[in-house]
């Protein structure tokens, strides 16, 4: 059986611009541990992909004051528009991109420490493929002048 997960969750919504002090020429991502976690008890490898163009399919209003009670209720509280100021997304050419799976260690172990140092290692792994396929792919995408931002949590 196979699994997708968008790890960045509501927080991720809320990051890059229009938001103070950010460029539109980054791009950010969000990192989360506990799929890592969840991948090394059971045993299932991961795949790193990374959808260009998805960040400019809609555009956002920057309200602070959302991005806070969407993080304290764990909701999305967003105000976003497409087309014609719409819910409706632009017309927006996307390019998956899709890195080697990962695999975790064959045992998963019972000492915490363990277990927390083979997260941290598979993170890493992770953060560098995912940063790896976008600097391979950004040219053909038309993106050559973007960075990516890889946020850690």
């Amino acid at each position: 059986s196979r699994v997708g997960v968008i790890p960045g969750g509501i927080a991720e919504i809320f990051e890059g611009y229009p938001k103070a002090g950010e460029h539109p020429d980054e791009e950010y991502t969000i990192v989360r541990r506990g799929f890592l976690k969840m991948a090394i008890q059971h045993g299932r490898p991961v795949v790193p992909i990374y959808c260009f163009g998805a960040t400019k399919m809609m555009r956002r209003l920057n309200i602070p004051i959302l991005e806070t009670i969407s993080n304290l209720m764990r909701i999305s509280l967003c105000v976003f528009y497409g087309v014609w100021g719409l819910p409706l997304p632009f017309r927006q050419r996307l390019l998956y991109v899709m890195g080697e799976p990962i695999t975790p260690p064959s045992s998963t172990p019972t000492d915490p420490s363990v277990l927390n140092h083979q997260i941290d290692e598979m993170h890493q792994q992770f953060c560098n493929s995912l940063q790896n396929l976008f600097d391979r792919n950004k040219d053909a995408y038309g993106w050559g002048h973007k960075t990516l931002k890889i946020i850690s949590r």
